[in-house]
C-alpha cells in the first residue's frame, strides 16, 4: 500500500458498528460509515456558469455504505429517482491528495453521470477542498460537486 490512509480505509470497509452510523460535518470522514454527500453546486460549459442551492437543475446526494454498496437519489420536478451499485476506492495515480471512487450501477439507468457508456461513473475526492467531483463535465456534462453532510441516525 502506497499510503496508510487507504489502508485505514479499507480496514473500515471491514468493520462495523451504530459508532459508524454518524458523519460529522465540517470534518471531513472517510472511515464513519454510511457517507453521504450532496450536490452543492453545478457548472455549464460557459465561464462562470455555476448554480447552488434551489437554483440547480436538480437535487442530488450519494450515500455510501461500509460494505461496498452505494445509493444515488436525484430529485427533480418533485419526482425523486434512485439507483444503486457498488464501488471502490482507490488513491489517484500520481495524486496523493485525490481520492478515485469507482461506482458500477446494479443496471442501466439515466441518473448515471459517465462519459464511457457504461453503468459506471467516477467520482473524485480532493482532499483539501474536501469537495468530491464528477467527472462527468470532461465529456461536456455539468460540472457536479458534492459535499459531506451529516446523516441523522434513523
Amino acid at each position: 500500500m502506497k499510503n496508510p490512509f487507504i489502508l485505514l480505509l479499507l480496514l473500515t470497509f471491514i468493520s462495523c458498528g451504530d459508532e459508524e452510523e454518524e458523519v460529522l460535518i465540517a470534518s471531513l470522514s472517510l472511515t464513519r460509515f454510511p457517507q453521504k454527500w450532496e450536490l452543492v453546486m453545478m457548472t455549464g460549459s460557459l465561464q462562470d456558469s455555476q448554480t447552488r442551492g434551489d437554483k440547480m437543475a436538480w437535487q442530488e446526494n450519494y450515500i455510501f455504505y461500509a460494505d461496498g454498496a452505494f445509493k444515488k437519489t436525484r430529485e427533480r420536478n418533485n419526482e425523486v429517482k434512485e439507483a444503486s451499485g457498488t464501488y471502490s476506492i482507490s488513491e489517484q495515480e500520481n495524486n496523493s491528495n485525490h481520492i478515485l471512487y469507482h461506482l458500477v450501477y446494479n443496471r442501466e439507468n439515466g441518473l448515471i453521470g459517465s462519459c464511457s457508456g457504461k453503468p459506471e461513473e467516477y467520482l473524485h475526492l480532493d482532499l483539501e477542498s474536501q469537495t468530491l467531483l464528477s467527472d462527468w463535465q470532461i465529456c461536456d456534462g455539468p460540472g457536479l460537486y458534492y459535499e459531506q453532510v451529516t446523516i441523522e441516525k434513523e
